[in-house]
């Protein structure tokens, strides 16, 4: 299962100067199923955020909502808007239509006439629409398929298995989470529940564009490599044009600095330009805690008219895996930023919420703030999750003071213990399948991912392994699967001691680097409260506590443990 790990590419597209926008988000959309529900809903929204807006159910988190909504995820959805549009947009040269999110299997139709398929909630989907059905008065509408029955249609296609099949029961959750493209958790996870929402959850526009100007377009930065001998960085500069070939002046200006550079370069669709910016020009980033996050503005403009811009900052990174001396045995595994090693402290970041669309910025500018007040310095974020959107990264860049050009993220990982599972067969694959299998994962994070990444950030900017955790170095040795993926003496290593005395430090592994720990804990009772109105479900032993428990049998083994460490209580 491709679940990527960002340890704090993307394109974004700036909208040409002579662009027209209409958006498609707002209050005026409706959605209905076979099961007889109609609603009026917001755009960004997903089903069931905009049925409990219209009062048709209750809050998902309360009670047993979790499967008692469930049959929600087991219907198809249609949603449908109407638009008007006036007779100059239509006149566009191009008119295209734009899904910043969708979430995730869906056929598009405006005034019936066909206009593209979704499949992935990872990716934009742009279409052009500009001999498609577009009148003055419109109506686009989005057939949703249920994602569970989806994931089901691909399974049995597929005629083999990709385990695990399903979720452990104890987790309430659905099957075949792997043959769909939507966010692993959400279809279950130990540490939450299974909802599997269908909707729109980014932005949506269309897009009219008069061709007979010249369009630039500024995709992306990539701060590629820093020379010692020079005391230069080298900042790459993605741009792209869809007019046919011509010549034109570019003008590149780092702000609040006094350097800038003008070329004149020939565009023949696609086009990489390396800048050289001198030490003496900027201020180095740092993690929380080592020093300060200056970010600097580089505007790309070309005969007066900006084209786009990027806040970047200026830093090196290198994951040191070196040999230690005779006698110790192992290889290092540390970060060392603008060459000074760095002792990470920090955390796993999993989706704030289910529904992506109730996370405002100000959410994650707290959550974020919290760990920086914490004196945390890097945040793993988790892979059965999402990728988060470009304003999360961007808070990230500021406060330790889409996604390629952002400092604060240091390292890429092909996955979430995928390598462990296979080395280790925690799925009970039949031996006779296991070199399938073996065959499988390295097709998929060394030949597809690994090489995706490292075509895209070039340079030396950020390392990159295919699993977290991994023995690092030792696992290519070992031909991207290592005996022992947890091997302390090497990479990576995550650490979970349910029954051990969290008191006591000696029962902590020694390893050269812990990117993944808990203790499991209950909320706190205002917490409770919150998703129940019967203080009888509050009792330990209640059946509403152990529906909500995704662990087997962990209740009760909080309660061995707390009993036989009562000493330190």
């Amino acid at each position: 299962m491709f679940q990527q790990l960002l340890y704090l590419l993307f394109v974004v597209f700036i909208s040409p100067s002579n662009s027209n926008r209409i958006s498609l988000v707002g209050d005026d959309w409706t959605i209905t199923n076979k099961l007889n529900h109609t609603a009026q809903g917001h755009i960004p929204g997903t089903i069931h955020t905009i049925l409990l807006a219209a009062n048709q159910i209750s809050e998902p988190y309360t009670e047993y909502n979790d499967l008692d909504l469930r049959y929600l995820i087991h219907s198809n959805w249609i949603f449908t808007k109407k638009f008007n549009l006036t007779s100059d947009f239509l006149a566009s040269n191009q008119i295209t239509i734009h899904f910043e999110q969708i979430d995730t299997v869906a056929n598009i139709t405006l005034n019936t006439c066909p206009i593209g398929r979704t499949n992935s909630m990872f990716i934009p989907y742009t279409f052009n629409v500009t001999n498609s059905c577009l009148k003055l008065e419109n109506e686009i509408q989005i057939d949703f398929e249920s994602p569970v029955i989806y994931a089901l249609k691909q399974a049995d296609a597929y005629n083999d298995t990709v385990p695990p099949d399903c979720t452990p029961p104890v987790q309430n959750g659905e099957c075949h989470v792997q043959f769909i493209r939507k966010e692993p958790c959400s279809f279950s996870w130990d540490w939450g529940p299974a909802f599997a929402p269908i909707g729109i959850t980014g932005d949506l526009y269309l897009e009219g564009v008069n061709k007979t100007e010249i369009i630039i377009e500024l995709e992306s930065v990539n701060l590629a490599s820093y020379t010692t001998d020079h005391k230069t960085w080298q900042v790459d500069v993605m741009l792209s044009s869809n007019n046919d070939e011509f010549t034109s002046k570019l003008k590149f200006v780092l702000e609040n600095t006094t350097w800038s550079y003008e070329t004149s370069v020939t565009f023949n669709h696609n086009l990489t330009i390396s800048l050289s910016i001198s030490d003496n020009h900027v201020l180095m980033w740092w993690p929380n805690g080592y020093g300060d996050q200056p970010l600097y503005k580089l505007v790309v403009s070309n005969q007066e008219n900006i084209i786009g811009s990027r806040l970047i900052g200026f830093r090196t990174v290198q994951l040191k895996q070196n040999e230690y001396e005779a006698g110790i045995n192992g290889t290092s595994f540390y970060f060392a930023i603008n060459f000074q090693p760095i002792f990470i402290k920090g955390s796993n970041w999993i989706p704030s919420d289910s529904f992506q669309e109730r996370v405002s910025d100000e959410k994650l500018e707290r959550l974020l703030r919290s760990a920086k007040l914490s004196n945390m310095n890097m945040l793993r974020i988790w892979g059965g999750g999402i990728y988060e959107r470009n304003s999360f990264y961007e808070i990230a860049d500021r406060l330790v003071k889409r996604l390629q050009y952002h400092p604060s993220i240091v390292l890429w990982a092909g996955n979430n213990e995928n390598e462990a599972a296979v080395a280790q067969n925690w799925y009970g694959v039949p031996e006779e399948k296991m070199n399938k299998t073996k065959d499988d994962y390295r097709k998929l994070y060394v030949g597809t991912v690994m090489n995706a990444v490292k075509q895209v950030d070039k340079g030396n900017n950020r390392p990159f392994v295919t699993s977290s955790p991994s023995n690092g170095l030792e696992t290519i040795i070992e031909n991207y699967i290592a005996k022992d993926p947890q091997d302390p003496l090497y990479g990576d290593v995550h650490f979970y001691g349910y029954h051990d005395d969290s008191w006591d430090p000696t029962t902590y592994p020694i390893t050269r680097f812990l990117s993944e720990t808990g203790i499991q804990s209950l909320p706190s009772l205002d917490t409770w409260y919150q998703t129940t109105t019967n203080s009888s479900n509050l009792n330990i032993n209640s059946s509403f506590l152990l529906h909500r428990e995704h662990s087997e049998n962990q209740l009760t083994e909080m309660m061995f443990v707390i009993l036989i460490n009562h000493k330190n209580f």
